[in-house]
């Protein structure tokens, strides 16, 4: 690796116009001033960038690294390269270092498994380093992969959301995002201006995978069609976080202290309003047109008592008072509502 001069290069991060993105950044997740924080950094352009806009932040307080984090998880022959990369510049920017190395043997699942691994990894090295957040370098175009994924195989606002700013990680450990509106193209751009040095994961080239499609076929359509594509997505994806946190908050302060909703709380409601209620309380355990009738019956005059089947033999209960989830055994659907026959069907169809 090429030496490179500490106090040029954090001077030149503290001045590149993502340290201002990345400020933002902080800010909205709530991460306070001086707070001690651990970087996440695969070695790749993308988490190097962050490294030095970072290191550059921390040069003027508003951020304490309290430890370089890097996890390789032994799927290459040659990744340990990539923790040599991610060593040496953070130990040229006088930052404390640290790295796991997971035995993860390939096969099925081997993605959902080595994310599990990693940010478990991560969140054990924070907590030695008594970190209270760990900072990532999930970008726009990350942000863009994990939405279209979800609004292709059926979702609701929650999905829309894609990834949040900030999220639990362990106990008294937080994750953190501040890279959600900057595009890969502009991190990758300042790792070159910034000349921080980076390694090529080639599984980043993968095009038989469903992030792969997006980020090698999809995307760059998408990013023909409206340029800037990505960043504007990872906004709308903000704005349906926020939309479903205010639906949540309105759904849960209508709830009793026995988790049961009071008929009349929903009663004069928009039909909306008393889904949100239902998806609420059965999670996804009814299908999607059973939850819609059900919001219906919520919301109707009668007074009849009805039941609907869950997926794990429980039972959704709408009678005169209230709306509640009893456990499975807890009584026999009324033989003459419709809505119960259809919910007794043990037949599911998912999208």
């Amino acid at each position: 690796m090429t030496p490179f001069d500490r106090a040029s290069l954090v001077l030149a991060a503290r001045r590149h116009p993502l340290a201002h993105a990345a400020a933002a950044g902080l800010e909205r997740a709530a991460v306070p001033e001086g707070a001690s924080v651990a970087i996440a950094v695969s070695g790749g352009a993308d988490s190097m960038a962050a490294l030095a806009i970072l290191a550059g932040l921390a040069e003027r307080g508003r951020v304490r690294v309290a430890a370089v984090l890097h996890v390789d998880h032994g799927l290459r022959d040659d990744s340990a390269l990539d923790a040599d990369v991610v060593k040496q510049v953070a130990r040229g920017l006088a930052l404390s270092d640290d790295a796991r190395r997971l035995s993860l043997a390939p096969g099925a699942g081997t993605p959902a498994r080595a994310r599990a691994a990693r940010y478990q990894a991560l969140a054990d090295m924070a907590s030695e380093h008594r970190a209270s957040t760990v900072i990532t370098a999930h970008h726009a175009d990350d942000q863009l992969e994990t939405v279209l994924l979800a609004l292709v195989r059926g979702t609701g606002l929650g999905g829309l959301g894609g990834m949040p700013e900030r999220r639990p990680m362990a106990a008294g450990i937080d994750l953190v995002r501040p890279f959600l509106r900057v595009s890969r193209a502009a991190l990758r751009d300042a790792a070159r201006e910034l000349g921080v040095p980076w390694r090529e994961d080639p599984g980043n080239e993968r095009r038989d995978v469903p992030r792969g499609r997006i980020r090698h076929s999809v995307g760059p359509q998408l990013e023909a069609i409206a340029p800037g594509a990505a960043e504007r997505v990872a906004r709308t994806a903000e704005l349906a976080r926020l939309g479903q946190q205010l639906l949540d908050a309105r759904v849960a302060a209508l709830l009793d202290a026995d988790g049961s909703c009071p008929r009349s709380a929903l009663r004069g409601q928009p039909v909306a309003l008393a889904a949100s209620m239902v998806h609420r309380l059965v999670g996804r355990r009814l299908d999607d047109a059973e939850v819609w009738r059900a919001a219906t019956a919520v919301i109707d005059a009668s007074t009849d008592p009805r039941r609907f089947i869950l997926d794990d033999g429980s039972q959704l209960v709408l009678d005169a008072h209230s709306l509640r989830v009893e456990p499975r055994g807890g009584g026999a659907p009324d033989a003459h509502s419709p809505l119960a026959a259809d919910a007794s069907d043990d037949v599911r169809h998912r999208s």
